[in-house]
């Protein structure tokens, strides 16, 4: 049965974790209040263009009534174009034009549907000043699902990311990521399974484009090789996201 998640408009939760050093493998209830860089939506950026994505990557809810509705092979054909056009440059190399066309695409509400196979805590960033305890969630959606988590010759994700500012009212409508990924990737880069198989899963947000991983190594159509920790690369199609994500609905099992 199809469950509808709607995204409710709360910023504030109860408090935190315990053990703001765990390794989540879950959404919380996050507490926002008292957090430094709630009202720093650019982060602690350093340069114009890295608060540029920050501040794209930190926007909050908006309707939902003009999405632009996508499965994996459409979302791949709104940016193909602008990939093609800006390579594998950054937003400090862009031109006037081509910033505003980046504006233009990142003011877009899209709703994107794909398989989950697996999801993991992001890194420490600047967009979150820093902290990794207020750290986005990484889910990758494929056009087919698969029986085993990402390896070498499997085809890269479209990278959708839940934000601090989003995951407590995403938690509270009652998305649980491990019902719907078949793996979560741990600290040590293993996949543990979650005990259940990807589900297709439609996720609805702002297309952004994280420049910051738009490169060769990073980007690409298929996983062609593992570096030192075990993961793969490249391990994205595309440097365009659905980031923030807002509302999450899960579409079961079956195509």
């Amino acid at each position: 049965m199809r469950r509808n998640i709607a995204l409710i408009g709360v910023l504030i939760s109860l408090g935190p974790g315990l053990d703001a050093k765990a390794w989540d493998t879950e959404l919380r209830d996050l507490n926002l209040v008292g957090w430094s860089c709630l009202l720093k939506p650019s982060g602690t950026a350093h340069g114009a263009p890295e608060a540029e994505r920050n501040l794209s990557k930190n926007r909050l809810s908006s309707t939902n009534a003009n999405a632009t509705n996508l499965d994996v092979r459409s979302f791949l054909e709104l940016v193909h174009d602008i990939d093609r056009q800006l390579g594998f440059r950054n937003r400090s190399q862009l031109t006037a034009d081509e910033k505003a066309k980046i504006s233009e695409l990142e003011s877009k509400v899209v709703t994107l549907t794909g398989w989950l196979v697996w999801f993991y805590p992001g890194p420490a960033e600047s967009t979150n000043c820093g902290d990794s305890y207020y750290h986005d969630w990484h889910l990758e959606l494929l056009e087919q699902p698969l029986g085993h988590a990402p390896a070498v010759g499997d085809p890269t994700a479209v990278i959708c990311e839940i934000t601090p500012r989003t995951e407590a009212a995403l938690y509270r409508v009652g998305v649980r990521l491990q019902n719907l990924a078949a793996y979560v990737r741990l600290e040590d880069n293993r996949a543990q399974p979650t005990g259940h198989a990807p589900h297709r899963t439609r996720v609805t947000g702002f297309l952004m484009w994280d420049d910051a991983h738009n490169n060769k190594v990073e980007v690409g159509p298929a996983i062609t090789g593992t570096d030192a920790l075990g993961l793969g690369h490249p391990w994205r199609r595309t440097a365009w996201e659905v980031h923030p994500i807002w509302e999450l609905v899960d579409l079961g099992t079956k195509p």
